[in-house]
């Protein structure tokens, strides 16, 4: 299950997101990210993601890009350990802004 609560803020949008992002909750994140007339940022708030599996991953990547096609720019900030841990794995923690990405890093030293 996952909760989507969206905000906007300067012409920003932010979704926050609550439960878990995979095939069966995609289709909703990818509904609240639909860009619009007059936003030019979308920030994506992973603090309250408790998983993550390669579809919820593929469709932030698909968010992304299409926000870029646009001229916009897509934030996923604040993941969880444990979400920040699975972008390590699979070489995206650069996409990761404002996140515990270092902390991970860190912690393989």
């Amino acid at each position: 299950m996952l909760v989507v609560k969206v905000t906007k803020v300067n012409g920003s949008r932010c979704l926050n997101l609550e439960g878990e992002l995979d095939m069966e909750t995609l289709a909703m994140v990818e509904q609240a990210a639909e860009a619009r007339d007059g936003e030019c940022q979308l920030i994506i708030n992973l603090a309250g993601v408790l998983f993550i599996d390669s579809t919820g991953l593929r469709g932030l990547l698909t968010i992304q890009r299409r926000w870029l096609a646009k001229g916009g720019a897509v934030y996923l900030i604040n993941p969880s350990l444990e979400v920040a841990e699975v972008f390590r794995l699979v070489g995206l923690e650069e996409l990761l802004q404002g996140t515990r990405a270092e902390i991970v890093k860190a912690g393989e030293d």
